[in-house]
């Protein structure tokens, strides 16, 4: 099966200084380059900037490793996000099985990053290390109308 080149389009590729200032920062390039009224912009900022947050809170640190990339696609139903990093062999992201049972959960210092994201995109999300090391984590942001997005029927 083929897919329907035509439904995807590249919107950015870019590459950000990974430090303090990186998470605030791919918030601001997502919303320019998405756009303040597209349905999936609050969305996409957040898992961006949690994996952003994740890649400066895993990465080794050491020279040439101070980057985050950056990858965004639209397609007609959900945005996908690619998040490169310099990658660290010890801290591999790891799948989370949800919903997370409330009762048992126990708040780790630092928030809920990878548990946020699964969240938000619905499981649909991944991550694998390049020939080089580098590890990429991807997710898709399901399209959601906003409520000032919904007509409501006229009054009769």
């Amino acid at each position: 099966m083929q897919a329907d080149v035509a439904s995807h389009r590249e919107l950015l590729r870019t590459t950000l200084r990974l430090n303090e200032h990186a998470p605030h920062r791919v918030r601001l390039v997502i919303r320019s380059w998405l756009g303040a009224a597209h349905p999936a912009v609050d969305d996409a900022e957040l898992v961006a900037s949690e994996l952003v947050t994740n890649a400066l809170k895993h990465v080794l640190q050491g020279p040439d490793r101070d980057w985050v990339r950056l990858r965004l696609d639209e397609e007609p139903s959900r945005v996908r996000l690619d998040v490169t990093d310099p990658g660290n062999p010890r801290s591999a992201p790891r799948r989370l099985s949800l919903p997370i049972d409330q009762e048992d959960w126990i708040p780790q210092p630092g928030g809920m990053g990878i548990a946020t994201v699964a969240e938000i995109c619905d499981e649909v999300w991944g991550t694998y290390l390049t020939r080089r090391g580098a590890r990429v984590v991807w997710c898709y942001v399901p399209v959601r109308r906003r409520p000032d997005q919904y007509r409501w029927p006229s009054a009769p």
